[in-house]
């Protein structure tokens, strides 16, 4: 059995029930359990929501305005493509009208009586669970024959430097932990291999800012002669001005250590003693032009959320970057927070502010001349589904990155149309070595019944078009 990483795809499940009060509790239980719900209430509605939908669970009354519980899991039995399909029975009472439909027919469970809710939640979960954290349709990769190996692609646009760091324009923000090899789509420049990327997100622009510092390659001697970009003044540093960082450390040695070394980067620290005390401050030092923030920790109790809650409160012109040093595994860097794992070294430190500072700096950039570029990075097919499929790569892909999947049977059996978005990103192993992404396809938008027998059918042609070229 292939591994997947928990809780990336999510599950689809169609209720068949008629009374509409009943339907919007229901509805309301497996959407709290993170299901997407498909509601209807009818056996005809059932049977079309279900070969538009290819749901992972179908839960229904026994008995419907225009058939019985029994009927739709004949129905359903007779598709080729939905005959697995677990379907789960609501039973109102022990009258014979109730349980005839139940007699001699496998379903996956059942439920007696008036609603409970955490009985009901408990079955639902002990049914899905027999999937895993797989669609029931998944097919894994090497299974099928397709070749495991794939490029993770980004289209994006360099548009200059801005301080130490080279700003890019693209549809998907990076994760800092990402290692991606930037590819000019022109031959006369040389590839680099950049790291430790940042996002400024200005409305539905996403910038992606990367240190030169962390940047390798022959590429380098392109990406040195960018045009600078124009900044905004108010943040400029060019009168040799210190840049104010509002910075919470509960340990008061540390602070003084920090403090003397990043005066050398013209970086002044200005102290909050406590997590209360920092978002105090914070009104006061946004007027005053703050820079960025620093937390060691952002606890997840009250004081960590009406901290985010003010910062995020903060008109977004004025809005600083706030970067919490964590250790934490589960946390993931955003346009606004930044995390960074401890422990960490201080040049880590410098280049996250120094890219902090450039946040409010891009809304000026100009895009009239820019260089056209892909983003890269290997990647491994782990297998495709109803909806698309699932990636694994050495860094998080966030969730909403919309990226290109470079790989030839993909492309064929997508017409060329290559671009998926991701809808779900956790981690494979414990140290974080290995994530996984689900992603979806804009071509099972439609009737996903329709998508998956085609990309089926397709999947069988090429690989035994493949067999025959092989064995010749």
């Amino acid at each position: 059995m292939v591994e997947v990483a928990k809780g990336i795809t999510k599950h689809t499940v169609v209720i068949v029930i008629d009374r509409r009060e009943r339907s919007v509790a229901i509805a309301t239980i497996l959407r709290k359990l993170k299901f997407h719900v498909v509601a209807v209430q009818n056996l005809y509605e059932a049977l079309k929501a279900a070969d538009q939908e290819l749901p992972h669970l179908i839960i229904s009354d026994v008995l419907l305005s225009d058939g019985t519980a029994g009927t739709l899991y004949d129905r359903i039995q007779q598709n080729e493509l939905l005959k697995n399909t677990p379907i789960m029975a609501l039973v109102a009472n022990k009258s014979k009208e109730q349980l005839m439909p139940l007699k001699g027919r496998s379903f996956a469970g059942f439920l007696l009586g008036k609603l409970d809710a955490q009985a009901f939640a408990a079955k639902v979960r002990e049914i899905i669970a027999s999937h895993s954290d797989l669609s029931p349709y998944f097919r894994p990769a090497d299974s099928i024959g397709l070749n495991v190996e794939l490029t993770v692609s980004l289209d994006a646009k360099v548009l200059g430097k801005s301080a130490d760091q080279v700003v890019s324009l693209s549809e998907s923000q990076i994760d800092s932990e990402a290692a991606l090899v930037c590819l000019p789509q022109s031959t006369d420049k040389s590839p680099a291999l950049f790291k430790m990327g940042s996002n400024v997100v200005r409305g539905e622009e996403v910038y992606n800012l990367f240190p030169f510092n962390r940047i390798k390659g022959k590429g380098l001697q392109w990406l040195v002669k960018l045009p600078e970009i124009s900044i905004s003044a108010a943040l400029e540093k060019q009168d040799g001005s210190l840049q104010n960082v509002l910075f919470f450390d509960p340990n008061q040695q540390r602070f003084e250590q920090f403090r003397e070394v990043l005066l050398g980067y013209q970086i002044n620290l200005i102290q909050a003693h406590s997590l209360q005390v920092a978002m105090g401050l914070l009104s006061r030092e946004v007027a005053n032009g703050l820079a960025c923030v620093y937390l060691d920790e952002l606890p997840a109790n009250a004081s960590g959320i009406a901290f985010k809650e003010a910062v995020q409160k903060i008109p977004e012109a004025q809005r600083p970057v706030v970067i919490v040093g964590t250790h934490a595994l589960n946390l993931r860097s955003g346009p606004i927070f930044r995390f960074i794992h401890k422990p960490f070294g201080l040049g880590i430190l410098v280049d996250m502010m120094e890219s902090a500072f450039q946040a409010n700096q891009v809304s000026s950039a100009p895009k009239a001349t820019t260089i056209d570029v892909k983003y890269q990075a290997p990647g491994k097919l782990i297998g495709l589904d109803e909806t698309g499929g699932i990636i694994q790569t050495r860094f998080p892909v966030l969730q909403g990155t919309k990226v290109i999947l470079e790989h030839d049977i993909l492309s064929e059996l997508w017409e060329g149309e290559t671009l998926v978005q991701i809808v779900g990103s956790a981690p494979l192993s414990p140290d974080q070595s290995y994530w996984q992404a689900k992603f979806v396809v804009s071509k099972s938008s439609g009737n996903k019944a329709r998508y998956w027998t085609k990309i089926a059918e397709s999947i069988e042609r090429l690989t035994s078009h493949e067999d025959e070229q092989k064995s010749a």
